[in-house]
């Protein structure tokens, strides 16, 4: 096709994978397609993401060094007239019914400054070439037409009922139109205001949200109903550029989310304890206790040293050398995000990560948008609610990640998943890398996770079928499942090969869908 890109995208919907290879086709760049893709997931994965997200993208481009744009959610209150006292703050305690059950903390009290807006111009301005306008066309049209509700939003929230949204009744309106059922997966859906929203991101870029009239909707709804983000506190947010950490993994250099986030500091140790400890000829229970005890031993490095107070970039990166992984070796011998991947003919990738946690059940009047629940996620502050300073920015465990092998291959791949994102990525790494699964075949590959129990017991492992778990039953409290399952997150990776191929495979545990072009 003239003028077009060749292109592979990796998305959760079928729609934002459309949406990129429009932008492909367009002769959008790796960066362009990404942020075309990126801006339709706000709206098509609803509460997956949203434009009150966070969200990360990693991009390599052939000649140049990786890097990774850090759009974190941060902490409000910058303006100190603006500051609320414990009582006059919206917030709830609630036991999400998801997995075990998950408490959590809902309301605008729990609302975080946004970073996806920031991020994804930062992304665009540093690396991609159409014009800024015709990367939200896809978006405006959506939110003008409407979209088929995705299957993984639906199958959400008829796993978590309507409890959390009940508090807001364009919120419940929203994702459950007569106020006890979702909409039907592939019925027409929208977000009421959204085309507003994309038209005045269109016009303004990122300032729109963080300064316009968006910036305006926000902050009256926060400060009118116990909210606690101010003028000032969107005026200053800026995304940031940094260096990603690098491991090395049987012949590949991959690329990981730097410090603040603990995802990809995680996930490199995590892939390194497994490449040392991988038996070159193994049972399938072997294996499966390889995996569990390697889990477990990251619970407890995360709880001694990633989540301490004193976690930085040169902690993360002495972790990934081979003096940091060493000693946590003798331990394995006896814990709401979309992503989507890019990769172009040239040989650039870019993989994007986007969160909005389990959202804090307010919509921002008239706008569309879903509001996050970054302040109201344990996992996310381990120092306890409201403990970071103004400003600071909140931990994530999203992992979006390159990486570079010996052979001129070039892999792009990430996963939605909270605490099972590192899990996911490192059993897909582990099945391709050292097992010798297509890439695919290593998606597709089931998958274990294990997390501390709530009783103080024994670390319970949940499994997919195609797992022997019978030599973890003395160590663990085994949970198994009877299909694969998007709890255990969904994958999306693409590859250009040294010959200019390219390929991708999106995870069918959620709605994963692949779309090529040229």
């Amino acid at each position: 096709m003239p003028g077009s890109t060749r292109a592979v995208i990796a998305a959760d919907s079928p729609t934002t994978a459309e949406a990129g290879a429009r932008i492909a086709e367009e002769g959008g760049n790796a960066a362009d397609i990404a942020v075309g893709a990126a801006l339709v997931a706000t709206m098509t994965e609803a509460l997956m993401c949203s434009l009150s997200g966070s969200g990360f993208a990693m991009v390599a481009t052939k000649g140049k060094a990786a890097e990774l744009i850090d759009g974190a959610h941060t902490v409000p209150g910058l303006d100190p007239t603006c500051r609320r006292s414990g009582e006059e703050l919206d917030v709830v305690d609630y036991l999400l019914p998801y997995g075990s059950g998950i408490a959590i903390k809902i309301g605008r009290g729990t609302v975080a400054v946004p970073g996806v807006p920031a991020m994804l111009e930062t992304l665009w301005k540093r690396h991609g070439r159409l014009p800024w306008a015709e990367l939200v066309a896809p978006s405006i049209e959506l939110a003008r037409s409407g979209w088929p509700a995705s299957k993984t939003m639906s199958d959400y929230l008829a796993r978590v009922g309507p409890g959390s949204y009940v508090r807001q009744e364009e919120c419940l309106r929203t994702y459950f139109p007569d106020g006890r059922n979702p909409a039907a997966p592939g019925s027409p859906f929208r977000l009421p205001g959204m085309a507003r929203t994309m038209e005045a991101i269109a016009r303004e870029g990122a300032r729109s949200v963080y300064e316009g009239d968006i910036a305006e909707a926000i902050v009256r709804e926060m400060q009118d109903y116990g909210g606690l983000i101010a003028r000032k506190d969107l005026q200053s947010y800026r995304a940031e550029v940094r260096r990603p950490l690098m491991l090395r993994s049987r012949g590949w250099t991959l690329d990981l989310n730097p410090p603040p986030s603990i995802g990809g500091a995680a996930l490199g140790v995590l892939i390194g304890w497994l490449d040392r400890a991988w038996p070159s000829e193994t049972s399938h229970g072997e294996r499966a206790l390889v995996i569990a005890r390697a889990q477990r031993t990251l619970l407890e490095l995360r709880a001694d040293v990633i989540e301490s107070g004193d976690f930085d970039e040169a902690m993360a990166r002495s972790l990934l050398e081979e003096t940091g992984l060493l000693p946590w070796l003798p331990r394995l011998s006896s814990p709401g995000t979309t992503q989507l991947s890019v990769a172009t003919g040239d040989g650039s990738l870019v993989s994007i990560a986007m969160s909005n946690g389990y959202d804090a059940g307010i919509n921002i009047p008239g706008t569309g948008i879903t509001c996050n629940n970054a302040l109201g996620e344990p996992e996310l502050n381990p120092g306890g609610f409201l403990a970071l300073a103004p400003g600071a920015r909140i931990v994530s465990n999203m992992a979006p990640t390159v990486a570079l092998a010996d052979d001129g291959r070039r892999l792009a791949f990430g996963t939605p998943g909270a605490s099972r994102i590192t899990t996911a990525l490192a059993q897909t790494w582990a099945w391709m890398a050292f097992e010798g699964l297509e890439p695919g075949d290593a998606v597709a590959a089931p998958r274990l996770h294990v997390e501390p129990s709530a009783e103080g017991g024994r670390p319970i492992a949940r499994s997919e079928p195609g797992f022997d778990t019978s030599l973890l039953e003395p160590f663990f409290e085994v949970r198994a499942f009877d299909h694969p399952d998007m709890y255990f997150g969904g994958v999306k990776l693409v590859m250009a090969g040294a010959d200019g191929s390219l390929m991708g495979r999106a995870d069918l545990r959620r709605e994963g869908a692949v779309r090529e072009v040229g």
